[in-house]
């Protein structure tokens, strides 16, 4: 169902007025209406569902639903939120609970769809068939299968081999990351660092191979690192790539490689050295186990 240029004002206005006309169509949802918009509710309080975009997916898997069942909401202007990104359409997106590949590929073919130079025009269209065409013309694809590129993040922050250690430290502190690719001038992956690697700098050899550390309560190897931090630079510390994923890698290959190697974060990468993306633990865990 497709309902355009509504006159609604606040993000819960535009909710309500999609579901309520979820169940005055007619559709076969045999599950109570109060029980879907529960669904809903628990889902977005658990994490919202805005993207930058402006499109807002608001969804939920259900345990009697045979179908998926998507309805679309675009407002007569943009909808002012709590949130820096104004609401300019509303996809309400309901999947059985048995199918959660389809699921998370349904959703992140919609957040594919509102990032391309269609979704304007989707905002802007005048009735339903000009909708539906400008979505046939994005020509997107719906994989039954579940694959990394489907969560993996592809908005990276890099640093060059000869970066110093001191702005490496800055970028892991002001971005809050855990991880970062390592690119040269050819834009090639050449390498990887995380905050343990850059730790080590500071840990003398003989006390990794002791039990205990109490006798270590001074801050003198911290003190030396900040000391030689504008010194060292980003290829004296960064691991050459060992580990990566393909595109296509299922998520239970993510999975597996996190648990068999107790890493947090693994590129996946084109042809070894062209990096398309990294995956996190956490994204497994935002956009798998609670998605």
């Amino acid at each position: 169902m497709i309902l355009l240029k509504l006159s609604c004002k606040t993000h819960d206005e535009i909710l309500n007025r999609l579901i309520q006309e979820l169940y005055s169509n007619g559709q076969k949802i045999s599950l109570p209406e109060d029980t879907v918009r529960k669904a809903i509710m628990n889902r977005e309080t658990l994490q919202g569902t805005l993207l930058p975009t402006g499109l807002s997916i608001p969804h939920a898997r259900l345990e009697a639903l045979e179908d998926p069942v998507i309805v679309i909401g675009v407002p007569e202007s943009p909808i002012t939120t709590r949130a820096d990104t104004p609401i300019r359409m509303m996809m309400l997106m309901l999947t059985p609970r048995t199918a959660s590949s389809l699921y998370l590929n349904m959703l992140a073919a919609l957040g594919k769809i509102s990032k391309g130079e269609l979704f304007p025009k989707m905002c802007c269209a005048n009735d339903t068939g000009v909708f539906i065409k400008i979505i046939e013309e994005a020509d997107i694809d719906i994989s039954k299968e579940l694959s990394v590129a489907s969560i993996m993040n592809t908005t990276l922050k890099v640093l060059r081999p000869e970066n110093t250690v001191r702005e490496a430290i800055d970028m892991f502190h002001h971005e809050c990351l855990g991880y970062v690719p390592i690119m040269d001038d050819n834009n090639l992956f050449v390498g990887e660092l995380t905050m343990t690697d850059l730790f080590s700098i500071c840990i003398p050899d003989y006390a990794l191979k002791m039990k205990n550390l109490k006798f270590l309560t001074h801050f003198e190897p911290l003190e030396d690192l900040l000391r030689n931090e504008n010194s060292i630079r980003v290829v004296d510390v960064m691991k050459k790539p060992s580990l990566t994923l393909d595109e296509d890698s299922p998520v239970v290959e993510a999975v597996l490689k996190f648990v068999q190697s107790r890493r947090r974060y693994l590129p996946v990468v084109k042809k070894d050295t062209h990096l398309i993306g990294v995956v996190g633990y956490k994204d497994v865990l935002k956009k798998v186990l609670r998605a």
